[in-house]
């Protein structure tokens, strides 16, 4: 979350009593899970009729927990993990930041590579025979063109 959504949150919350922020989280998190079923149910085409008979329980069920009657317990929603080939990943806020970081990083330096390729094939008279060798680790490519 963005610092002010976070404030706008924490104020939305100031008056509510702590076994009302609990169901509020319970909810939310609820939310969060069905929505990437729901997304996985899209992309394979699999209706909630579908979903209920692939997990063994009533379409009425899936309905309810898709409407927010209900919540999803865990065994629920690991069968649905299960039928859906969806692998849920838990992460928190810090953790995600980091891994955008990492992305990020990553991504800068893919490209710096791309433009040392560029500089070198432009600096040749034969473009078609540049070959860039550089320091590689694990996490690099080499490449030549």
């Amino acid at each position: 979350m963005t610092d002010s959504i976070k404030k706008e949150w924490d104020i939305l919350f100031e008056g509510i009593s702590y076994e009302d922020q609990i169901a509020s989280k319970a909810d939310l998190l609820a939310l969060q899970f069905l929505g990437l079923v729901d997304q996985k149910m899209e992309q394979e085409e699999i209706s909630k009729k579908e979903l209920a008979e692939k997990i063994g329980t009533s379409a009425s069920f899936i309905t309810q927990l898709f409407r927010g009657d209900r919540k999803p317990n865990w065994n629920i929603l690991a069968k649905m993990s299960l039928e859906l080939n969806l692998d849920f990943k838990v992460l928190t806020e810090e953790l995600l930041q980091e891994k955008v970081q990492e992305e990020l990083l990553a991504y800068h330096q893919r490209w710096s590579k791309t433009q040392e390729y560029f500089k070198l094939k432009n600096q040749v008279t034969n473009p078609h025979m540049v070959m860039a060798v550089g320091h590689s680790t694990d996490d690099e490519y080499a490449m030549a063109g």
